[in-house]
């Protein structure tokens, strides 16, 4: 079983080719991230067509394609969803497209850590507000704790003080660093465990979306309808900054005539 997993929601781009082997479970066959050299539009295309040729497999070889359809970067979303709807047109729709959370694919990237740690993916969503989610690791998985969302520093460290003081919170994303330097506004010096995931292991992972894309396929039937490339689309929790400036101007145009 061969899954191709592309992510684009960020500056990183990364597409892995990954394997099913029934006895060391979902290996990496090829593994390409990019970090903010070239736009996605450039990178995307060739870094999937070098990750099938490392693979030594072609498109119809694919049993499943996964991406992250968001949160993340409105731009860099839709270059992503819309790549791999392409690339299922072009087989007539038979590889199933599987739409994935980038938080919770993010999350995955440091679920080895420990047991009873705390892990919160954070992307930059401009003006100190992130994407972000919260998740629970076992050190073999993750358990989500509430559903993707938009949040600010100040709100995100209220929230962990009150549930999570004294537990070890890992965070990642590349919003971690910028949200690492402004939650001591809002707190105390030493009141919250908040560690920095390594730099490997901190922005974008397509391996990651390989793993999530593949526990899809071990729960249900990923074969149904609901996976078409058709209907595959990107998820956004809030409007466009050019969709915010319009209604901000018809706003303001409606309170003159009034």
């Amino acid at each position: 079983m061969y899954i191709l997993s592309v992510d684009t929601t960020a500056k990183t781009a990364s597409v892995c080719v990954a394997k099913d082997d029934s006895d060391t479970g979902l290996m990496p066959l090829a593994l390409l991230t990019l970090n903010g050299m070239l736009t996605h539009s450039e990178s995307l295309l060739p870094m999937i067509d070098k990750a099938l040729n490392m693979s030594q497999i072609n498109i119809s070889d694919l049993d499943a394609m996964a991406v992250t359809a968001g949160p993340g970067s409105f731009t860099g979303v839709r270059i992503g969803v819309s790549v791999i709807k392409g690339l299922a047109f072009s087989q007539g729709e038979k590889i199933p497209c599987i739409p994935l959370s980038t938080l919770y694919c993010l999350a995955l990237n440091v679920v080895g850590y420990s047991k009873n740690t705390i892990i919160c993916p954070l992307m930059d969503a401009r003006r100190e507000q992130f994407y972000n989610a919260v998740f629970k690791s076992n050190g073999e998985s993750v358990k989500r704790v509430c559903e993707d969302r938009v949040t600010t520093a100040q709100e995100l460290t209220k929230e962990l003080m009150e549930k999570y003081s004294g537990k070890k919170i890992i965070i990642c994303g590349d919003g971690a660093k910028l949200y690492y330097n402004l939650y001591r506004k809002y707190t105390a010096e030493n009141e919250l465990k908040i560690v920095l995931a390594h730099p490997a292991e901190l922005l974008q992972n397509a391996f990651s979306v390989a793993y999530a894309g593949w526990e899809v396929m071990k729960k249900q039937d990923y074969s149904l309808g609901k996976y078409r490339g058709s209907i595959l689309s990107p998820i956004y929790l809030r409007l466009s900054q050019a969709e915010r400036e319009r209604n901000e101007k018809i706003k303001n145009a409606n309170a003159v005539e009034i």
